[in-house]
């Protein structure tokens, strides 16, 4: 019955169908055997997650010790050397746990790039790695910030001993210097968090 059905349709609209039956099957194996999954795995996104956290208090702490520079390089300009070496020590010490937490978040990092080959699709992997390298970068920014700290304190050391003198514009170079890195560090968490928006958007 269904037989007879079949040729009772005009030769034409048979073919049609049959057109259609072919795409559609086609389609649907393509669908199965071709599509690219989307997959994250659970290892990258709990490293990601312990990542930003680490590198929302390493900008929190370099933000502070900005504010401080200030008040050094007025401390300096007044004469007033104890309170500038009193708050020089206490940015070092900021610096030192900023130094820790660029340890923690360089084996997150890390933890992260080892499972970038199992995400897909494609794009999304290569979102993670531009991420993973925008907080890398970071972590590089970070030591110069802490090289450039270090210098200061030498500088303005030698000053209050009496060993150099006319140091003032060395001060000031380094104190903007240490800004740069600052500003520099904040652009790239703000990088890294806009990167991965968009991963999280392609699933």
């Amino acid at each position: 019955m269904i037989s007879n059905f079949y040729f009772k349709i005009p030769r034409r609209l048979r073919i049609f169908i049959i057109f259609i039956l072919v795409v559609l099957a086609a389609y649907l194996i393509a669908r199965i055997f071709f599509v690219e999954f989307k997959t994250v795995p659970n290892d990258f996104l709990r490293a990601r997650q312990e990542a930003s956290l680490i590198a929302k208090d390493i900008v929190g702490l370099s933000n502070e010790s900005a504010g401080n520079l200030d008040k050094i390089y007025e401390f300096d300009k007044d004469g007033n050397y104890t309170e500038a070496l009193n708050l020089l020590a206490s940015e070092l010490e900021r610096n030192r746990q900023a130094r820790e937490k660029a340890i923690k978040l360089s084996a997150q990092l890390e933890k992260m790039a080892r499972a970038v080959p199992e995400i897909s699709p494609a794009s999304a992997s290569q979102s993670a790695i531009q991420a993973i390298s925008s907080e890398t970068a970071l972590i590089s920014h970070l030591i110069a910030y802490n090289d450039y700290l270090f210098q200061l304190l030498e500088v303005l050391r030698s000053k209050f001993l009496g060993k150099t003198k006319n140091s003032s514009e060395r001060i000031s170079e380094l104190i903007n210097k240490i800004n740069e890195e600052v500003q520099a560090i904040n652009e790239l968490d703000r990088k890294f968090n806009e990167i991965m928006e968009g991963f999280d958007e392609q699933f």
